[in-house]
């Protein structure tokens, strides 16, 4: 055996459940641990692995609340470096079509979704070469314009109606802060259009085998409808999830767009509830702490959440409540969450309970978690240790991996890390949309 891979080896900690949480990053959307998910080969392209392994390991973590599937592994690239290793002049071979082909497809699809708002001001968010500007003005859509900040980096002149983004915020190693940036650029009452794929329910089989985790196509970044309605719920907008592949995020569902969101797919709100960090009530133990979280027993079988739905319904609202022990085994799957009294169709997925219901109205509601009988342990009656609530829903301490500073995890101030490009020598365009 090699003596490198041999003391590597004898240098491992014996197995224990305490080495993934020591392993988990902070989400970059919501800042609640990502556990590690899996690991690809840096060569993996969309899809397979046609041009072979290059033996350097990209890690994924998983977000286990909002669902976001990232890699860190390029956190630290400066622009020249995507440049030099991703989108460089093979960068044509691992996506032939991202020049001229997609997006003037895209532009017919996009041209029906639209179809009634042809004069409105629409940006190209991520343009790459402005084929689909070009495209789009034969559909009928005079007032598209580019914008690409690094193929086509002139800031605009906002505000636009429409913001639209296609396949290109899976390459943003900081989406937050990208969705931000088009938000920026909107008027009161515009609404982006995403284009993008979201993860397929068995993603937790798949896992790294999914086609799009393809870091050799500079996919750093990729999202289920509960990321999305996450990233909604922090820049206050409304999320509309598409049956493909198109998405919305609205500012208003009242106002002269939210007939494009409707058009995309049905509204979806997404809640994490937590133990309080103060107050007793007869409802909750006192806190217990066992990094990197806190928690607090349940001490009675109904706890109540008061919340208010956007004013955006009838839509689809999720609820996730994190616990981190339960009283006894299969105690949580005899939970049920309702809303208003009304029970949502409720499941366990490893450490939480998640409920969904739909249609929900906008407005004051009271969200319940009904258990079954408490469980006597030690003197005292407890059902679910569920993490403490702090920083506005925010229950996970800052989890940074052995050997790791945090600042390496936390976005820099007013950084749009959107997607790396390169000015391809022949065509002139970056990619767009791989």
């Amino acid at each position: 055996m090699d003596r490198q891979l041999e003391a590597s080896l004898a240098a491992l900690p014996r197995l224990a459940r305490e080495n993934a949480i020591a392993a988990a990053i902070p989400c970059k959307i919501c800042r609640f641990p990502a556990p590690f998910f899996d690991v690809v080969d840096f060569q993996k392209c969309v899809g397979d692995y046609s041009f072979g392994p290059s033996g350097v390991h990209v890690p994924w973590h998983r977000c286990a609340f909002c669902d976001f599937l990232f890699t860190p592994f390029f956190d630290d690239w400066s622009r020249a470096d995507f440049e030099r290793f991703i989108y460089n002049d093979d960068y044509i071979r691992v996506d032939p079509d991202y020049a001229s082909t997609r997006p003037e497809a895209v532009a017919g699809v996009l041209a029906n979704l639209l179809a009634g708002y042809e004069e409105c001001r629409i940006l190209d968010y991520g343009a790459g070469g402005g084929v689909l500007a070009a495209a789009m003005a034969k559909f009928g859509f005079p007032r598209v314009e580019s914008y690409d900040p690094f193929s086509l980096p002139g800031r605009p002149t906002g505000p636009f109606d429409i913001v639209f983004c296609n396949e290109v915020i899976e390459h943003t190693l900081f989406p937050l802060e990208a969705i931000q940036d088009m938000r920026s650029m909107l008027t009161g009452a515009g609404c982006i259009v995403i284009g993008e794929s979201l993860h397929p329910p068995d993603i937790d089989q798949l896992r790294g085998n999914w086609w799009y985790i393809a870091p050799r196509n500079g996919h750093v970044s990729t999202f289920s409808d509960r990321t999305f309605a996450v990233i909604a719920n922090q820049l206050e907008m409304i999320f509309h999830l598409g049956p493909h592949s198109f998405h919305a995020l609205l500012t208003r569902d009242d106002g002269p767009f939210g007939e494009i969101a409707r058009r995309c797919g049905t509204s979806l709100a997404s809640y994490r509830l937590g133990a309080p960090a103060t107050g007793a009530d007869g409802t909750w133990s006192g806190i217990e702490d066992r990094w990197p979280w806190q928690f607090r027993w349940t001490t009675s079988e109904t706890i109540n959440w008061p919340v208010i739905f956007p004013a955006w319904g009838p839509g689809r609202g999720e609820i996730t409540v994190p616990f981190m022990h339960q009283s006894r085994h299969d105690f949580a799957a005899g939970c049920v969450i309702e809303v208003n009294g009304r029970a949502a169709e409720t499941w366990v997925r490893k450490h939480f309970i998640r409920g969904e219901i739909g249609p929900v109205d906008g407005g004051p509601a009271v969200l319940t978690l009904r258990t079954p009988p408490l469980t006597n342990a030690g003197g005292r009656d407890i059902g679910l240790a569920i993490s403490v609530e702090r920083d506005g829903g925010r229950s996970a301490r800052k989890v940074t991996p052995p050997g790791t500073s945090p600042a390496q995890f936390r976005p820099a101030a007013n950084r749009v890390a959107v997607k790396q490009e390169e000015r391809h020598r022949v065509s002139g365009s970056s990619p767009s949309g791989a």
